[in-house]
């Protein structure tokens, strides 16, 4: 038996180590700076991808934590299982079968922004071949650029960066989604920058990566039907118009 000091002095080590392993036994999300929907805000991450994931999990009964990285770091933490979820992702044909799609999150439109200087773009990416084009690495618009033909291409980390080096003259346009480019350059001290909108439409989802059981993916998916029916989805929706749904 242990000397009452001895066991006195061990029991709040044995606690806080309990509360060592709750805390990280919380499911790792990530996501990636890419306002509105998705953003650092005063007091954490904001934007309706954030909120609609709160409530989701909520629902679920999941115990998560949201992180927010650049968006190539995020992509490996998922691919790799160190992270269970991610928010805020492009849904392509190329990336279908690599994810299980829990839930969306937005939808947008492909732009390209230009300084004012170039003068009118074309709105078809194969007009674009003779610009220096910055795009997200590891993203969708990137993806579209390489099938396009493009070989000028700046890979950035963010779209603060990406924006900057368009600012600076280090590339002739940036490709991404048209909420985002235009939500980035409200920002103070940006500068007023041409918008051309594209062609290509995408949705925005949460996924699941590798390591997300299908127990836990039932369950997220049904939380997220439930707050679908009982209406709360469509409110939120009506609150963050920004998110662009159509429906």
């Amino acid at each position: 038996m242990l000397p009452r000091r001895a066991l006195a002095l061990t029991l709040p080590g044995l606690l806080a180590g309990l509360g060592k392993a709750a805390r990280a036994a919380s499911a790792v999300w990530v996501g990636h700076d890419i306002p509105p929907y998705l953003s650092r805000g005063v007091h954490g991450p904001d934007g309706y991808a954030f909120q609609l994931f709160r409530r989701v999990i909520k629902q679920a009964q999941v115990d998560a934590v949201l992180q927010i990285y650049p968006w190539a770091r995020a992509w490996r933490m998922l691919q790799l299982g160190h992270a269970e979820g991610a928010l805020v992702v492009t849904r392509s044909p190329e990336r279908e079968t690599q994810f299980r799609w829990l839930f969306p999150v937005g939808r947008f439109r492909f732009a390209v922004f230009t300084r004012p200087a170039l003068g009118p773009v074309a709105g078809e990416l194969s007009a674009l071949k003779a610009l220096r084009i910055g795009a997200l690495r590891a993203s969708v618009g990137r993806g579209l650029l390489e099938s396009a033909g493009i070989t000028q291409v700046v890979e950035g980390k963010d779209f603060v960066e990406l924006l900057a080096l368009l600012e600076h003259g280090i590339v002739d346009a940036v490709i991404g989604p048209e909420p985002v480019l235009r939500a980035m350059d409200s920002r103070p001290g940006s500068e007023g920058l041409r918008i051309t909108s594209l062609s290509q439409v995408y949705d925005l989802y949460a996924v699941a990566g590798p390591t997300m059981s299908e127990e836990r993916v039932r369950h997220i998916v049904a939380a997220y039907q439930h707050l679908v029916d009982s209406g709360v989805v469509a409110q939120l929706r009506k609150s963050h118009p920004e998110a662009a749904f159509s429906d």
